[in-house]
């Protein structure tokens, strides 16, 4: 009798126990943030500047981790594959979607492995072409590479990269075509354009903007709905009369599939709330961002349209990485 009451005790403790740490509030522990990229660049820097006021707002710290790899595949799949508890994020830049449309095998499956919390922000893209190529608006630079069809050199971060999705989805538009050469980065590319040895280019503008200012190279147009008040003079390409050719170079923030809907709503709510704010939108503009905050439903939503979007762009290119 005394046993069958102890069993029956320590049964009941381990339930209510059981019960107890499920229904703790979460967080109870630091969130890890991984970011598939170098520290020091663009996506680093939004991760570390948005983490450490969401942590506060939180009360537990977040802290950022680098994994690198595989053109972002690495640290993508470690988030993928990793417990759906909202302590292990990730922060990526658009190659997320990119990645999908241009590899021919990933190690994981992105709109299964993985959900959307909120996108976080987002840069334009200029094209921008160097001072020797004497060309001052988007139709004499059309007019230009229609004469010499695959003559003229474009640079990238890549093969497979937004800038080289973006440059041929330009092309596919507008019935030119240059020589592509991709870089292992978007730095390199650009140190390349301001040199002359690359005679255009499809840049994020915080990276281009230094350069445009100085007068080393020259933008001719914005793939944004609206002119930025960065360039003022210079026009969208939407204005110029071109469909589809608003794009921009995004980030958004996720959790592995499963994550628990209050969790991630959570975790939306606070980012949204920190990236809102008038100090952190002052810091971002800085950085070169624009706010792009959404509800993890849009997140996904907006998800699914990209890989969409590029992945016709890479069929119709015959763009495939490995």
């Amino acid at each position: 009798m005394i046993r069958r009451i102890l069993l029956q005790t320590l049964t009941l403790v381990a339930a209510v126990s059981a019960i107890s740490a499920h229904a703790q509030p979460f967080p109870i522990k630091p969130i890890k943030i991984v970011v598939p990229v170098a520290a020091g660049g663009g996506t680093d820097l939004l991760a570390r500047t948005l983490g450490q006021k969401a942590g506060d707002l939180l009360g537990q710290a977040v802290v950022v981790e680098n994994i690198l790899g595989a053109g972002g595949n690495i640290g993508v799949q470690a988030v993928a594959k990793a417990a759906p508890d909202g302590y292990t994020l990730l922060l990526s830049p658009a190659t997320i979607a990119t990645n999908v449309a241009v590899f021919r095998k990933l190690p994981y499956d992105l709109i299964k492995d993985l959900q959307a919390v909120t996108l976080v922000g987002q840069t334009s893209v200029v094209l921008v072409v160097h001072p020797s190529f004497n060309v001052k608006t988007v139709a004499e630079f059309i007019d230009a590479l229609k004469q010499k069809p695959g003559a003229l050199n474009y640079g990238s971060a890549g093969i497979g990269s937004p800038q080289h999705l973006q440059s041929e989805l330009f092309g596919q538009r507008t019935g030119i075509s240059g020589n592509h050469i991709p870089y292992k980065g978007q730095s390199q590319a650009m140190t390349d354009l301001v040199s002359g040895q690359l005679n255009y280019m499809f840049s994020p503008l915080q990276n281009a903007l230094p350069y445009i200012r100085d007068g080393r190279i020259r933008a001719l147009g914005l793939a944004l709905p609206q002119r930025t008040p960065a360039l003022p003079q210079t026009p969208t390409f939407a204005e110029l009369g071109f469909k589809d050719l608003d794009f921009t170079n995004w980030f958004a923030l996720y959790a592995p599939a499963g994550t628990p809907a209050a969790v991630v709503k959570k975790l939306s709510e606070a980012f949204v709330q920190v990236g809102r704010s008038p100090d952190m939108a002052d810091r971002l503009a800085k950085l070169g961002f624009e706010p792009f905050f959404t509800s993890p439903e849009e997140g996904n939503e907006f998800m699914r349209a990209e890989i969409a979007r590029w992945s016709r762009v890479a069929t119709q290119a015959n763009i495939k990485a490995e």
